[in-house]
């Protein structure tokens, strides 16, 4: 049977049992000691217990550690290699390598088909853009494949030769021009010699005033065989002229020309095809051409080098094409005529 309870604040009272690891409350009696009677006159007030803290949780046990399999990446890392297995067989690499060796060839393969298709392309696109001819060239290495001979209407068709076509008044005036058969009047000493040694069948000549008046020049054309021929009449001629034993002579149609007829002039050369041309300049008052004279060297470019070279020389190298795709049937070699 239990013991009857006791009122609180009776004789005799315990004191009230503290939880273990629970902090006394506040106010409490020590053990052993007994409250005093309470007093009925002066009441007690009741001190209610403070709130008992509260107390975390304890955290939860950390997860199994796993044993061997990949090695967890770093935490800063989001990915992670993995290492190659080391068990690959070397069959399987020479695989790999065969087919990486063939595509990289499959690769420059098709590269350079799109590079030749491009290139077609262009050439292609290129030559639709180019304009069509006008003129076919002419063979005139030799008079067997150019027999046509030169004529006045060919060589000197008009009155005045116009060098710039910006300056059309500045030009120079034809005083008389001819054909010779005979080339030896042409030249004298060894160069006469020359020229007949090397098939000379003709030469077209004509003089010419030039535009300041100050000038008389003698500009022709040599009908020589070969181109062979005219290369040797190049190199042959200097040695002669500066040696003395022969030169070009000027043509002095009336007595205003006869300077040309003296020695104190001038003399240019040069060749084109089987063709050996020429100039010579004297001065008009009949002085003589001072050395390095600037107006004697451009007329020595302009007759040369400009006339008769480029504009009559070349005209006979092309034949020009007719808008129905023929050449001029003009333009077509004769039979070459006999030396004399």
């Amino acid at each position: 049977m239990e013991p009857p309870t006791q009122r609180p604040g009776g004789p005799g009272t315990l004191p009230a049992p503290v939880s273990p690891g629970l902090p006394a409350r506040p106010g409490a009696m020590p053990p052993g000691r007994t409250t005093a009677p309470a007093n009925p006159a002066n009441p007690v007030r009741v001190t209610p217990p403070p709130t008992r803290p509260a107390v975390a949780p304890p955290p939860p046990p950390p997860p199994p550690q796993r044993t061997g399999g990949i090695r967890p990446a770093d935490a800063a890392s989001r990915f992670q290699r993995l290492p190659i297995n080391p068990n690959l067989s070397n069959r399987w690499k020479k695989t790999l390598s065969v087919l990486g060796v063939i595509a990289v060839l499959a690769a420059c393969g098709v590269g350079s088909v799109l590079m030749v298709l491009d290139e077609k392309n262009s050439s292609g696109a290129q030559a639709n853009s180019s304009p069509p001819p006008t003129a076919m060239p002419v063979d005139i290495s030799s008079r067997e494949v150019d027999g046509k001979p030169l004529t006045i209407q060919e060589v000197f068709p008009a009155s005045k030769i116009v060098i710039d076509v910006n300056k059309p008044t500045e030009a120079y005036t034809l005083v008389k021009s001819q054909v010779l058969k005979d080339c030896r009047a042409t030249t004298n000493g060894d160069i006469t010699k020359l020229i007949a040694k090397l098939g000379c069948s003709q030469v077209v000549r004509g003089t010419l005033r030039s535009p300041n008046g100050q000038y008389l020049v003698t500009g022709g054309i040599v009908n020589l065989d070969t181109v062979a021929s005219a290369e040797q009449a190049y190199e042959a001629i200097k040695p002669i002229v500066d040696a003395g034993k022969g030169r070009f002579l000027g043509y002095a149609p009336d007595s205003k020309t006869r300077p040309l007829a003296l020695s104190s002039t001038h003399a240019g050369w040069n060749i084109k095809g089987h063709y050996l041309v020429y100039c010579v300049i004297a001065r008009s008052d009949g002085d003589e051409i001072a050395v390095g004279d600037p107006f004697a060297k451009q007329i020595l470019y302009d007759v040369i080098e400009f006339y008769l070279r480029g504009k009559v020389l070349e005209d006979r190298a092309y034949d020009p094409i007719t808008p129905s795709g023929a050449t001029d049937a003009s333009a077509a070699p004769a039979s070459a005529p006999s030396a004399g």
